[in-house]
């Protein structure tokens, strides 16, 4: 396998609104020279250049949404990951009509659009569950869609995509904004924003987005994470194990205490993301599981990468991340423990068996914080 490392998609961030809710691409109109004549030759040359400068303005939208519209990591393998692609399409504005929506789908492929604010008050159920299923997106129309105090279960499905959602308080079902529970694979959950509220009690809510039993080929990309005490969980016990491989693709995990992720067993890969204002610990590798964390930023971070509280550890491979005021601490009650020191060096060596490529960690930052979260790439997204 070949991995190519490089900066230039860095560039690509000078384009963001053109794909965003907030309008055309950044930078203002060509100057041209001023000029007295009023020859036809003046007018045509006008009339090129400002017809080249659309069409480099065209390209680069294109490209940013081709980039931003393409699957990276894990849910790239298989079949791949295309959700409701090619399928019947529904709008839904309440929880009630969601939930229809996901009961009565047929054997068509399914998109679900989102469009308003979906709450526990116009919705019949606690949870929306995406069970036993395959061939569905639900995708957030606009800057606007949101679950306000309820989440979305994926059960023992198959090809599900989730986009461009604003989940919040999730205090009722299962408690989490995203879960997971395989048998399930190829699922992608990208441009999200998902949080709780640090307030609250440690247990009031659960996770932001976790995953338990045989959860493969999974992608999480570009979603902003934050306000959150227990925030990703990857295996439910010590006693899960199961072969879960997952992607974390240029993430921003904010202002949040611990699991970012707790991962017991199987594969990840942590590639480009951005974690700040982290108070117990970020990556908690543990019962045996291959980490590779690559072009990732650790800014005001308390004990970045660790093993801490199973019976056995895990592993990490570390790769060009950056570390700025990273800070240790061991925890209490004499569970077994790997790092905490400020000798951050690799226990394994392991890459993820597909090709991609990394920004470096010194691009990450502006790169992620620029284009995580929903409400980015509006104008990349299929419409109603």
């Amino acid at each position: 396998m070949k991995t190519v490392t490089f900066s230039s998609i860095l560039a690509l961030t000078a384009t963001l609104s053109a794909c965003g809710g907030s309008g055309g691409p950044t930078g203002s109109d060509p100057t041209y020279p001023e000029s007295s004549s009023s020859s036809s030759e003046a007018s045509s040359s006008v009339s090129s250049e400002s017809s080249s400068t659309e069409s480099s303005s065209s390209s680069s939208v294109a490209n940013q949404c081709d980039t931003m519209n393409t699957v990276v990591g894990f849910a790239s393998l298989g079949a791949g990951t295309t959700g409701g692609a090619g399928g019947d399409t529904t709008t839904v504005t309440t929880g009630s009509e969601l939930a229809a929506a996901l009961a009565s789908k047929g054997s068509n492929p399914l998109t679900i659009f989102v469009d308003g604010t979906i709450t526990p008050d116009n919705s019949n159920v606690d949870k929306f569950d995406v069970k036993e299923m395959s061939d569905v997106s639900i995708i957030g129309v606009g800057d606007s869609a949101m679950l306000d105090g309820i989440g979305i279960k994926v059960y023992k499905s198959d090809n599900i995509i989730i986009r461009n959602l604003t989940i919040r308080y999730v205090d009722i079902g299962e408690k989490d904004g995203i879960s997971l529970e395989g048998p399930a694979s190829n699922i992608w959950i990208d441009h999200n924003e998902i949080y709780n509220d640090l307030n609250s009690d440690k247990d009031y809510y659960d996770e932001l987005v976790s995953g338990k039993r045989d959860v493969d080929n999974v992608t999480i990309s570009y979603n902003y994470l934050h306000d959150s005490w227990k925030t990703s969980l990857w295996g439910s016990s010590d006693d899960d194990n199961n072969h879960r491989r997952i992607t974390f693709y240029a993430n921003y995990w904010e202002n949040a205490s611990s699991r970012m992720p707790l991962f017991r067993f199987g594969e990840a890969h942590i590639l480009n993301n951005v974690y700040k204002d982290v108070t117990s610990t970020a990556v908690n590798s543990r019962m045996g599981a291959n980490i590779r964390v690559e072009g990732t930023v650790f800014e005001n971070v308390q004990n970045p990468i660790v093993s801490f509280y199973s019976e056995e550890v895990g592993y990490w491979d570390l790769a060009d991340n950056v570390y700025d005021n990273i800070t240790w601490s061991n925890p209490a009650g004499g569970d077994l423990i790997a790092g905490p020191g400020t000798d951050l060096t690799s226990t394994v060596s392991y890459t993820p068996e597909y090709e991609y490529t990394a920004m470096a960690g010194a691009d990450t930052k502006a790169h992620v914080i620029a284009n995580a979260g929903s409400g980015k790439i509006t104008s990349c997204l299929p419409t109603p």
